[in-house]
């Protein structure tokens, strides 16, 4: 199954207000809009907050030349609720001359205009939109509210406990703002737009006028506007205090390579972003080597959704049929927070660690993700020591290259791997096959049981068949592990002194063992604990036929259980009830992600289809011992493809219909709009191309009609217009009369056929008794055929009736 990138609408409802309280999100009416203007459903004049941000939406003059102002009022520090008495007391142009990408023209068909104020802290806000002076609209009680700032990003980088503390972020990461929330008034704001990408280029963020070090760097702010393609951002090593975002809800970056890297960059945040279609990664966290070690990095409210497949296209690593990483953390990066964001179907999720020796011992949090239709690593960890909390795991299912266990794909959640202590606590796991894996223990050992034998490769216990290669193992700490698992009350629990950090006590023991027993529990549905083993999945005993020797990598640093590990564990969200884990989902499925935009009001205009064919079978490039000559099937043969156009930018999804032969119109295909190619194969087929079924196959003789319309939150577009596609390429009609006895004739009718791919039909007969000399118009399978006879027995006229 494909899991597309949809979009989040807000409801302008006014019945909606008290629930948007809640939410965050605040929508107002304009003051100054006419009763009539209400009720006309063209007109838009709307406003509301998201978290820091405010933003105003309205019909106007395609040439206007507006001016947006914003004043605020009872504007707070979310750090300890003190005021903030100097900020926006009057009203500021938000559009001035170096801001101009933040009010733009969203909607040209609808003349929709949108403005977007980012870096408003805590506080009630009111936004004018002006025209020579005169106020053309008003909206008043903006409520913003921080963004949730926990975890490792927050400590400041001098309190580090872990290598390489230093003064590149002694408030945490704050990127190009003020820990308050405000844009830094230092800070060199750059945007990019279509317009600009191709002018756009990385080395804005060395400019050696930004200072020579990284914690001397000018503040930088990059902010994206609209839908990027083929462009991304290597921030370079030694950088810092940079923040990239998108502004509005269409801020994308997709078809590219690796779209963001920090490079080795301290104090970065990334925020508001919409990825998709990448072939490296889209996120990658790096640290820039042992030495380097950049820290302070905040990757928060982003919407992911997977990669592209070179796998079938190139011949590639099979592992990468969907593109690597959505957020890969790698190269001894550390301090990172990672929360709010939401996953979209992305297949390798979260990698932290490409390898024992590519990310050193560090703390990183992971906290309200929405992982929806992933299939792994969200995440796996290697020497990380991470806090997981309050994440919702939904329909993780893995896929078809992975080991199969119990009769299902490997598709797992939260995975320990080579020397990693994980606290996971407070998470919610819905139809996950395997909620967690441990390297080599439980679920992880693969096909194995546990009691086997020297049978296996080198004759090494868990050297085979395990799901995370030869990594060593890591350690999970959950509430289950204590009181259902593997936590020994005494230090003779452990298999041996040296899979513990050195120098545990029994009184360090018991104070582990009372820290765990407090942490929130996590939440299991059916289809997720009918395969979780409390005793091996999670837990910090390392079995008794395990071995930390690894055959294939190093083990330096070893496999040890960091028992001084303890995570801040501020503003977590309790989950001991049902009432509260259903709290806790609708947290995540409403504030994880990047901005929604506002619910339509209008439905989408009518796509048009550009053309319908019948696919010849398609290969993919072989030559792996993945992909064997002579490749694999990625288009079948007989298939249709449809391609479309549609610009509009209310469009959510399409409907595809199919009719055959003048019988009902059958919806086929519904389908997500994104940033994808405009095009649809009647095959259903996974990124590896396992045939699920053919939806729509050529059949000869056989007249397809297809049409297809747009939907969105306000209802579907009118249909398009119907493009017909007959498996005929010619026919020709004969016939021949028998004279038979009294008044009447035998008229035999033929009607030869060829079809599109190049074969004949056998010829259609059909006969008819008929007056002599009679001429008239007579049915041959789906072909009305004109026929006019003469003396009994010749045909004067024949011909195919249009």
């Amino acid at each position: 199954m494909e899991f597309r990138v949809g979009k989040k609408w807000i409801s302008i409802a006014l019945a909606a207000t008290l629930s948007f309280v809640s939410l965050g999100i605040t929508p107002v009416m304009d003051q100054n809009m006419s009763a009539s203007a209400m009720s006309n459903e063209s007109v838009i004049n709307e406003a509301g907050t998201w978290f820091e941000t405010a933003f105003a939406v309205w019909t106007g003059d395609i040439n206007g030349k507006y001016e947006v102002y914003v004043k605020g009022a009872n504007v707070t520090d979310w750090r300890d609720s003190s005021p903030i008495t100097d900020f926006l007391t009057d009203w500021t142009l938000v559009n001035d001359e170096a801001n101009t990408p933040l009010v733009r023209v969203v909607d040209p068909v609808r003349n929709t205009w949108r403005a977007d104020i980012p870096g408003l802290p805590e506080g009630v806000y009111e936004i004018q939109v002006r025209v020579d002076g005169k106020v053309e609209h008003s909206f008043t009680n903006l409520q913003t509210e921080a963004f949730p700032r926990n975890g490792a990003a927050f400590i400041p980088s001098n309190e580090n406990p872990y290598q390489g503390n230093h003064d590149f972020a002694l408030d945490g990461a704050i990127g190009g703002y003020l820990p308050d929330g405000r844009v830094d008034p230092e800070a060199k704001i750059v945007y990019i737009t279509p317009e600009t990408a191709t002018r756009y280029a990385n080395s804005l963020f060395s400019d050696s006028s930004r200072g020579s070090m990284a914690n001397q760097k000018q503040p930088l702010i990059v902010r994206f506007v609209g839908n990027i393609t083929e462009r991304g951002a290597s921030i370079g090593a030694g950088n810092g205090n940079v923040t990239i975002e998108g502004i509005g809800p269409d801020a994308t970056l997709s078809h590219g390579p690796t779209l963001i890297g920090t490079g080795g960059a301290h104090n970065v945040v990334i925020r508001n972003m919409n990825f998709d279609y990448w072939t490296g990664d889209a996120i990658e966290v790096h640290g820039g080597g042992d030495t380097q070690r950049a820290s302070n990095i905040w990757v928060h409210n982003n919407t992911f959704g997977y990669g592209q497949n070179l796998h079938l296209a190139n011949a590639d690593d099979p592992d990468q049929a969907k593109g690597d990483g959505a957020l890969d953390i790698v190269n001894h990066a550390r301090n990172y927070t990672v929360s709010y964001n939401y996953f979209a179907g992305s297949s390798k999720v979260m990698l932290i660690g490409g390898g024992v020796g590519s990310i050193s011992e560090h703390y990183g949090t992971i906290h309200h993700n929405w992982f929806q239709g992933t299939e792994e690593r969200t995440p796996r960890v290697r020497n990380g020591r991470l806090h997981v909390y309050n994440n919702l795991f939904e329909d993780v299912q893995g896929h078809p290259h992975h080991d199969t266990l119990l009769d299902r794909n490997t598709g797992y959640g939260i995975g320990a791997a080579h020397n990693a202590t994980i606290w996971a606590e407070g998470n919610i796991f819905d139809n996950v096959n395997f909620p967690f894996l441990r390297s080599r223990q439980g679920h992880a050992r693969g096909f194995q049981d546990n009691e086997f034998g020297i049978d296996l490769p080198n004759n090494t216990p868990n050297a085979g068949f395990n799901h995370f290669f030869g990594d060593a193992p890591g350690y999970i700490v959950t509430p289950e592990a204590f009181f259902e698992g593997d936590f020994p009350e005494t230090m003779e629990g452990f298999r041996l002194a040296s899979d513990v950090k050195p120098g545990m006590t029994q009184a360090d023991l018991d104070a582990l063992r009372a820290d765990a027993s407090q942490l929130e529990p996590n939440v299991f549905d059916a289809a997720s604990s009918k395969n979780f083993n409390v005793k091996e999945d999670v837990g910090i005993v390392v079995a008794s036929d395990s071995t930390t020797q690894n055959p294939n990598m190093t083990t330096n640093p070893a496999s040890q259980l960091d028992w001084t590990f303890r995570p801040s564990r501020q503003d977590i969200w309790p989950t001991g009830t049902a009432e509260l884990a259903s709290a806790l989902r609708t947290e995540v499925e409403t504030n994880s992600g990047s901005q929604g935009d506002i619910a339509p009001i209008s439905v989408p205009a009518a796509p048009e289809i550009t053309e319908v064919r019948i696919n010849e079978e398609v290969r993919s490039a072989f030559g792996t011992d993945h992909i064997p000559s002579p490749g694999k099937i990625i288009v079948h043969e007989g298939t249709f493809t449809i391609d479309w156009t549609n610009n509009d930018v209310l469009t959510e999804s399409y409907e595809i219909q199919l009719n055959t032969n003048n019988g009902e119109w059958m919806t086929i295909a519904e389908i997500a709009h994104n940033t994808r190619a405009k095009s649809y194969i009647t095959q259903d087929i996974d990124q590896f191309a396992n045939l699920n079924d053919i939806i729509a196959k050529a059949e000869n003789g056989s007249i397809y009609q297809f049409r297809i319309r747009a939907l969105n939150a306000a209802g579907a577009s009118e249909w398009s217009s119907v493009v017909v596609l007959d498996t005929v390429e010619s026919a020709e009609a004969s016939a021949v009369v028998n004279q038979l006895k009294g008044n009447q004739n035998e008229l035999v009718i033929t009607i030869d056929e060829v079809y599109t791919d190049g074969t004949r039909s056998g010829r259609l007969t059909e006969t008819f008794l008929i007056n002599k000399n009679a001429e008239g118009i007579y049915r041959v399978g789906r072909y009305d055929i004109f026929v006019n006879t003469k003396g009994n027995n010749q045909i004067r006229e024949i011909y195919i009736v249009e």
